[in-house]
């Protein structure tokens, strides 16, 4: 898979103006995308975290890991739940979000109730160009606190 990009990165590097055909620019551009959202989610005080085209975390923000505890947590990477049901729908909705299957899936909110102070996710997808190999972000999960309003949803509830 690593040389599949780093084709795809040399191809298109081939074909960008002079000033970015320094193939070496190649690994700086492809997370550019996803700093750049993690900056403003920062700034805007958003508990996010932000998931690559495996599933994976490439970023949490402090304010999200202030939210992880015992009942939310990053294992190998991935967003896990204590709770099975919780688990599932989170695996779910990131699966979903995922999905070149869909163009453009709705986001996914999942309520709950848990000791924690963590009281749901949204699983926000970004919708990438096939072709582009410096778009590493492919979906955020915003992680809302105890008290913040939520719309609609899925609710995975005690």
């Amino acid at each position: 898979m690593k040389a599949q990009f780093q084709s795809a990165a040399r191809a298109r590097v081939e074909d960008a103006p002079p000033c970015l055909a320094n193939p070496s620019l190649a690994p700086v551009l492809a997370g550019a995308r996803a700093r750049g959202m993690a900056d403003a989610l920062e700034l805007l005080g958003v508990a996010a975290v932000l998931i690559d085209e495996c599933g994976r975390a490439l970023h949490i923000n402090d304010r999200a890991r202030s939210l992880l505890g015992a009942q939310l947590w990053i294992d190998e990477g991935r967003l896990r739940a204590a709770r099975i049901d919780l688990d599932e729908a989170i695996g779910a909705a990131l699966r979903s979000a995922l999905s070149a299957a869909a163009p453009a899936p709705a986001a996914m909110n999942i309520r709950f109730s848990a000791d924690s102070r963590a009281a749901a996710v949204k699983v926000v997808p970004i919708v990438a160009e096939p072709d582009d190999p410096f778009q590493l972000l492919r979906a955020i999960v915003i992680i809302e606190e105890r008290g913040a309003s939520n719309s609609g949803g899925f609710d995975v509830l005690n």
